[in-house]
């Protein structure tokens, strides 16, 4: 198995019967080996459908959608999951199971011994920032943040080469919310794993995002490019009001985040000042 996957989309399309238009429209766009695509829109663009349709857990109507060159239509479901990390914001980790037996579900449907999985689950523990000693404790026993981090490395364990992250921060606090976003781009460092990552945060596509898809109503991508080229060259004027009139006013935050707020002085996330660095031309 690959350390990181190109994906493809070509001409993806979800239609649900009855619905007045697609849910995903004719999406097209490529995703390198490596880098990290951040999903970008308002509710009901179509976003996390079309994530979904990565994994199968959503069927495609119409065109493809090719992993490594190979047609994700071609594989069996359980098959194709088990090979692409998965990680949500509600986390979903089982309650029942130890963080060591969460962080080895994976491995073990693949058919990795306890002696590998406890070996994998120290490994990643220090990987994400946690301590060896949680991997005894059951999720309850966690804060948001260490759930979270559990939640990744249980994306990770089986080392796959496509990683997709569904709004993975969004019920974390704002200050910690900033912190583990810093940590995955320090992870991702170390791991290069192909990621699809969604939100509704323009701050946070701006930290995170290698290249940014910005997708509007009815499932139609408006502009796909890096941070630099959206900032710098809105495709149109939904992309132009979606980014520039929300992130018009930047406030200092704590440890080297910059707190985004609308024109209201409303917050709508946070962006490390390297990444401001590194979004202008």
């Amino acid at each position: 198995m690959p350390e990181a996957a190109t994906l493809e989309f070509r001409g993806a399309t979800k239609r649900y019967p009855g619905a007045d238009h697609a849910a995903v429209d004719g999406l097209t766009l490529t995703v390198e080996a490596g880098e990290i695509c951040v999903l970008l829109g308002p509710s009901g663009c179509g976003k996390t459908t079309a994530m979904r349709m990565v994994n199968r857990m959503i069927e495609m109507t119409d065109g493809d959608i090719l992993l490594d060159g190979h047609s994700v239509r071609e594989r069996n479901p359980a098959d194709l999951r088990r090979e692409i990390g998965y990680a949500i914001q509600q986390i979903g980790l089982f309650p029942h199971q130890t963080v060591e037996e969460n962080i080895g579900a994976v491995p073990k449907l693949l058919g990795r011994d306890r002696a590998w999985i406890r070996n994998r689950a120290a490994e990643l523990l220090e990987l994400v920032g946690l301590d060896a000693s949680l991997a005894a404790r059951y999720p309850t026993q966690l804060s948001g943040g260490q759930r979270q981090r559990v939640g990744v490395a249980r994306a990770i364990a089986a080392n796959p080469p496509l990683l997709l992250m569904d709004e993975p921060f969004g019920a974390v606090d704002p200050i910690n919310r900033g912190r583990l976003q810093t940590e995955f781009l320090r992870l991702q460092e170390e791991i290069r794993k192909t990621v699809v990552f969604v939100t509704h945060d323009i701050g946070e596509a701006i930290t995170m995002g290698d290249r940014i898809a910005i997708m509007r109503e009815g499932g139609h991508l408006v502009q796909y490019g890096t941070p630099a080229e959206i900032l710098g060259a809105p495709a149109d004027d939904f992309v132009r009001e979606f980014i520039g009139d929300r992130a018009l006013h930047i406030q200092s935050g704590e440890d080297g985040a910059l707190r985004v707020v609308d024109a209201k002085g409303r917050p709508l996330g946070t962006i490390s000042q390297d990444a401001v660095r590194r979004a202008l031309p």
